[in-house]
């Protein structure tokens, strides 16, 4: 059964990575290059946003390892608790802005990541 919800943790991660490196560099990534913002921040920027895309696949590692490998479970663990922890960081920032759901729905991905993951690690 912990094998379900690390397999569910691990595709919410794959899909998330896919969304976030594909989609964004394309409809945030790429508009960000083309203004006139200085060259440092700006390539800074792109730096943080693929660190965000390192994270992702990390997260996605962690499930998966943890599935094959018994000696990666606690990967899993921490995994969760930090899908948990990127969970409330968006949500904080969505209500701090005023951003409506749609428009930063990163958390929701997040803590379902989170969720299952602690479901697999409740039931191992």
């Amino acid at each position: 059964m912990s094998a379900l919800f690390l397999t569910i943790a691990g595709v919410i991660s794959a899909y998330g990575l896919w969304n976030h490196y594909y989609r964004g560099e394309r409809m945030i990534v790429a508009p960000m290059l083309a203004t006139d913002l200085h060259h440092v921040p700006k390539h800074t920027l792109r730096f943080a946003w693929h660190w965000g895309s390192v994270t992702m696949a990390v997260l996605t590692f962690s499930f998966f390892a943890a599935i094959l490998w018994a000696a990666m479970w606690p990967l899993a663990m921490v995994g969760s608790v930090y899908a948990f922890a990127l969970g409330l960081l968006s949500f904080q920032t969505m209500r701090r802005e005023k951003f409506r759901i749609g428009q930063m729905p990163q958390w929701i991905v997040f803590w379902s990541i989170a969720i299952s993951g602690l479901l697999g690690w409740a039931v191992y």
